[in-house]
């Protein structure tokens, strides 16, 4: 995890913050990211030798990097400022 995931976690509710870390919890615990149970979409507008992915979870959007069998977590926003952040273009 970047320190800067870290802090934005310790910013949301106590809510938010457990339901963010079992999606992690799922995700470590995979053999793969479709196997995962959570809901995945790659980020569209990157390059095929990008893997970076949005994790729904409720209103936040966690934005990882996943290459099989490493995470790196980016970044938790609300629904719509991960993607004025992270625009595809």
């Amino acid at each position: 995890m970047k320190t800067s995931f870290v802090k934005e976690l310790k910013k949301l509710s106590s809510k938010t913050h457990l339901s963010v870390l079992k999606v992690l919890e799922a995700l470590r615990d995979c053999e793969a990211l479709e196997t995962s149970g959570v809901d995945f979409t790659k980020i569209e507008g990157q390059k095929k030798t990008e893997t970076y992915y949005r994790i729904r979870v409720g209103q936040w959007r966690v934005r990882i990097e996943y290459l099989h069998p490493d995470m790196i977590s980016i970044t938790v926003l609300s629904r719509g400022n991960i993607y004025k952040h992270f625009s595809p273009k």
